[in-house]
């Protein structure tokens, strides 16, 4: 593309992404949408075919294993080869981008979630909520659904904004959808489905191990946003679980900053899976603790973006220095 041409190499990327993140806010907002619907469906169906209960766990696990291999190889090599075949490169990385990033509409339904709470309407709460994450909450109090909905929003974003648009930063577009690709496998896989306790073990450490860097990056830039307050209880207590590959220390880190408890018993298809409480002396979750969640999270990504133009003008002058 001819106006592409005339932008460094340096901003492409940066340039193509903002491109991508506003034409999916203004198609997300006018008609919501799922891209992924058919390949989650296909996901559940294929698991149901090989994933058999009066299999053994070991057994179990290689399913798993096989089944990431056999869905994700095949997709991939189609995105690849199909990259050579398209006239315009750049259309071609911004579908991919397009379908890699996750939905821009968490912290509307957030808002909306408030919203229905204010009003005392659960139900509603309970329904968008519902829509954003696997635990049930038909069950869940004002206290729970606030709670719900602030871990929602911590590791849905994490997941599928940070991480894709990092992975996208490093590793181009295809990278990104190769994530995307794993990350849906273990929604749909998840081991806390009780079914998929062993079946999605190998999905799920992938892609936690693939988080792993982009997530604490997030956690560094909230850091950064913290000196002063508390810095050093936020550190102490969180560093010890910076290295583990699991979604801990960005809610150890949450419930500290914003002075509230945060994960805990949560329910799973009927049953009660225990989790660590972090923060348990914190103040209950409510309305209010909604949204300094996401306003937290805005100041994180306008830092984040800061950070990385600035890195990519360094970069630029670097450059043309050399030159």
């Amino acid at each position: 593309m001819d106006w592409l041409a005339a932008i460094p190499s340096q901003f492409e990327s940066i340039v193509l992404l903002l491109a991508v993140l506003l034409v999916k806010r203004v198609l997300q907002t006018i008609a919501a949408h799922n891209p992924w619907q058919f390949f989650q469906f296909f996901c559940l169906q294929l698991a149901n075919k090989v994933n058999k209960a009066e299999n053994g766990q070991s057994q179990q696990s290689i399913s798993g294993f096989v089944a990431v291999i056999v869905t994700f190889t095949p997709l991939w090599v189609i995105l690849w080869l199909f990259a050579d075949f398209v006239a315009i490169p750049e259309l071609w990385q911004g579908l991919l981008l397009y379908f890699a990033l996750g939905s821009l509409t968490l912290v509307p339904s957030a808002k909306t979630i408030s919203k229905a709470l204010r009003a005392g309407d659960n139900y509603k709460a309970k329904q968008t909520l519902k829509r954003l994450v696997l635990r049930d909450t038909s069950q869940l109090s004002a206290m729970g659904l606030s709670k719900a909905t602030i871990e929602a929003l911590i590791i849905k974003h994490m997941q599928l904004t940070i991480s894709v648009i990092a992975i996208y930063l490093v590793g181009g577009a295809l990278a990104a959808i190769s994530y995307r690709l794993l990350l849906e496998m273990h929604y749909a896989w998840n081991p806390k489905r009780s079914n998929m306790m062993h079946f999605g073990g190998f999905v799920n450490a992938l892609s936690q191990l693939i988080t792993w860097l982009p997530s604490r990056l997030f956690l560094l830039a909230g850091l950064l946003l913290s000196l002063g307050q508390q810095s050093t209880l936020l550190w102490r207590l969180t560093l010890p679980k910076i290295f583990q590959l699991n979604n801990d220390a960005l809610l150890q880190f949450f419930a500290i900053a914003l002075n509230t408890k945060l994960a805990g018993v949560a329910m799973y298809e009927g049953k009660k899976l225990r989790r660590i409480e972090f923060n348990p002396k914190g103040r209950a979750p409510d309305i209010n603790t909604i949204s300094q969640a996401y306003q937290f999270i805005g100041r994180i990504n306008t830092l984040l973006v800061i950070l990385v133009v600035s890195y990519y003008v360094f970069a630029w002058a670097a450059s043309q220095s050399l030159s």
